[in-house]
Protein backbone atom coordinates (compact mmCIF):
# COMPACT_ATOMS: atom_id res chain seq x y z
CA UNK A 1 0.00 0.00 0.00
CA UNK A 2 1.17 3.43 -0.97
CA UNK A 3 0.55 6.17 1.73
CA UNK A 4 0.68 10.24 0.34
CA UNK A 5 2.79 12.17 2.08
CA UNK A 6 0.18 14.88 0.99
CA UNK A 7 -3.53 14.80 -0.64
CA UNK A 8 -3.93 17.66 -3.05
CA UNK A 9 -6.69 18.20 -4.42
CA UNK A 10 -8.62 21.25 -6.07
CA UNK A 11 -7.88 23.74 -8.90
CA UNK A 12 -6.41 27.54 -9.36
CA UNK A 13 -6.16 30.02 -11.45
CA UNK A 14 -2.75 32.02 -11.72
CA UNK A 15 -1.20 34.40 -13.40
CA UNK A 16 2.67 35.25 -14.26
CA UNK A 17 3.81 38.72 -12.87
CA UNK A 18 5.67 40.85 -14.46
CA UNK A 19 9.08 39.71 -12.89
CA UNK A 20 7.96 36.10 -14.83
CA UNK A 21 7.28 34.40 -11.15
CA UNK A 22 3.86 32.69 -10.40
CA UNK A 23 1.97 32.42 -7.40
CA UNK A 24 1.85 28.96 -5.91
CA UNK A 25 -1.60 29.08 -4.43
CA UNK A 26 -2.22 29.05 -0.71
CA UNK A 27 -3.77 25.71 -0.46
CA UNK A 28 -0.89 23.80 -1.95
CA UNK A 29 1.87 25.35 -0.21
CA UNK A 30 1.91 23.85 2.95
CA UNK A 31 2.60 21.15 2.10
CA UNK A 32 4.86 21.21 -1.06
CA UNK A 33 7.11 22.94 1.69
CA UNK A 34 9.56 26.77 1.00
CA UNK A 35 11.16 24.84 -1.80
CA UNK A 36 10.17 21.81 -3.77
CA UNK A 37 11.13 19.99 -6.79
CA UNK A 38 9.38 21.11 -10.56
CA UNK A 39 9.47 18.29 -13.22
CA UNK A 40 8.59 18.33 -16.85
CA UNK A 41 6.22 15.94 -17.35
CA UNK A 42 7.34 12.34 -18.30
CA UNK A 43 3.76 10.84 -19.62
CA UNK A 44 4.03 13.15 -22.59
CA UNK A 45 1.99 15.49 -21.22
CA UNK A 46 2.17 19.30 -21.63
CA UNK A 47 2.29 20.02 -17.97
CA UNK A 48 4.58 20.70 -15.08
CA UNK A 49 5.20 18.62 -12.17
CA UNK A 50 5.36 19.78 -8.45
CA UNK A 51 6.55 17.61 -5.85
CA UNK A 52 6.98 18.31 -2.14
CA UNK A 53 10.96 17.19 -1.24
CA UNK A 54 9.41 13.91 0.58
CA UNK A 55 7.44 13.17 -1.97
CA UNK A 56 10.37 13.55 -4.80
CA UNK A 57 12.70 11.49 -2.49
CA UNK A 58 9.76 8.74 -3.11
CA UNK A 59 9.14 8.95 -6.18
CA UNK A 60 13.25 8.61 -6.85
CA UNK A 61 13.38 5.52 -4.13
CA UNK A 62 11.14 4.29 -7.08
CA UNK A 63 13.06 4.83 -9.83
CA UNK A 64 16.20 3.35 -8.27
CA UNK A 65 14.33 0.26 -7.26
CA UNK A 66 13.01 0.33 -10.97
CA UNK A 67 16.02 0.06 -12.58
CA UNK A 68 19.46 -1.47 -12.51
CA UNK A 69 23.08 -0.76 -14.05
CA UNK A 70 23.29 1.32 -17.03
CA UNK A 71 19.04 1.63 -17.13
CA UNK A 72 19.53 2.99 -13.98
CA UNK A 73 22.00 5.52 -14.27
CA UNK A 74 20.62 7.21 -17.41
CA UNK A 75 17.28 6.99 -16.20
CA UNK A 76 18.25 9.04 -13.29
CA UNK A 77 20.57 11.32 -15.38
CA UNK A 78 17.62 11.86 -17.65
CA UNK A 79 15.23 12.67 -14.93
CA UNK A 80 17.26 15.04 -13.11
CA UNK A 81 17.97 16.57 -15.99
CA UNK A 82 14.50 17.52 -16.47
CA UNK A 83 13.64 18.76 -13.03
CA UNK A 84 14.90 21.91 -10.79
CA UNK A 85 14.53 22.87 -7.49
CA UNK A 86 12.67 26.10 -6.74
CA UNK A 87 12.40 27.91 -3.25
CA UNK A 88 9.05 30.01 -2.76
CA UNK A 89 9.63 33.68 -2.14
CA UNK A 90 8.43 35.69 0.96
CA UNK A 91 4.99 36.29 -1.65
CA UNK A 92 4.69 32.72 -2.42
CA UNK A 93 6.00 32.96 -5.40
CA UNK A 94 8.66 30.70 -7.76
CA UNK A 95 10.25 31.56 -10.82
CA UNK A 96 10.48 28.84 -13.88
CA UNK A 97 12.73 28.26 -16.07
CA UNK A 98 12.11 29.00 -19.59
CA UNK A 99 12.10 25.83 -20.91
CA UNK A 100 10.06 24.26 -18.54
CA UNK A 101 7.37 26.92 -19.13
CA UNK A 102 8.19 26.23 -23.06
CA UNK A 103 7.58 22.51 -22.25
CA UNK A 104 4.04 22.98 -20.61
CA UNK A 105 2.96 25.90 -23.00
CA UNK A 106 2.99 28.44 -20.07
CA UNK A 107 2.05 32.18 -20.96
CA UNK A 108 -0.12 34.39 -19.20
CA UNK A 109 -2.69 32.00 -16.91
CA UNK A 110 -1.92 29.08 -15.55
CA UNK A 111 -4.06 26.43 -14.57
CA UNK A 112 -2.45 25.11 -10.42
CA UNK A 113 -4.15 21.23 -10.25
CA UNK A 114 -3.59 19.04 -7.55
CA UNK A 115 -3.80 15.53 -8.42
CA UNK A 116 -3.41 13.36 -5.56
CA UNK A 117 0.93 13.21 -4.80
CA UNK A 118 1.34 16.47 -6.74
CA UNK A 119 0.79 19.44 -8.11
CA UNK A 120 0.86 20.12 -12.13
CA UNK A 121 0.62 23.14 -13.97
CA UNK A 122 -1.12 23.39 -17.00
CA UNK A 123 -1.77 26.15 -19.46
CA UNK A 124 -5.63 26.13 -18.65
CA UNK A 125 -6.05 25.98 -22.63
CA UNK A 126 -4.68 22.69 -23.23
CA UNK A 127 -6.09 21.63 -19.73
CA UNK A 128 -9.19 21.82 -21.53
CA UNK A 129 -7.92 20.09 -24.91
CA UNK A 130 -5.98 17.29 -23.08
CA UNK A 131 -8.93 16.34 -21.15
CA UNK A 132 -11.27 16.59 -24.05
CA UNK A 133 -9.37 14.22 -25.76
CA UNK A 134 -8.55 11.78 -23.36
CA UNK A 135 -10.90 9.02 -22.47
CA UNK A 136 -11.17 8.70 -18.81
CA UNK A 137 -14.13 7.14 -17.04
CA UNK A 138 -14.67 7.16 -13.56
CA UNK A 139 -17.53 4.29 -13.66
CA UNK A 140 -16.10 1.17 -11.69
CA UNK A 141 -14.31 3.40 -9.10
CA UNK A 142 -15.51 2.90 -5.30
CA UNK A 143 -15.37 5.32 -2.24
CA UNK A 144 -14.41 2.33 -0.14
CA UNK A 145 -11.19 2.04 1.45
CA UNK A 146 -9.69 -0.65 -1.32
CA UNK A 147 -10.07 1.64 -4.35
CA UNK A 148 -11.68 0.46 -7.69
CA UNK A 149 -10.63 -1.96 -9.70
Amino acid sequence: MVILSASFAGQEIRKFDQGNRIAIPTMFRKDLGESFIVLKSIQNEPCLVLFSEEEWIRFSEGVTEAYEGRKQSAVQRKLASMSDKVTVDKQGRITLKEDFKVHAMLAGEVLAVGTMNRVELWSPEVWDEWNAAEDVSLEGISYSAKGGR
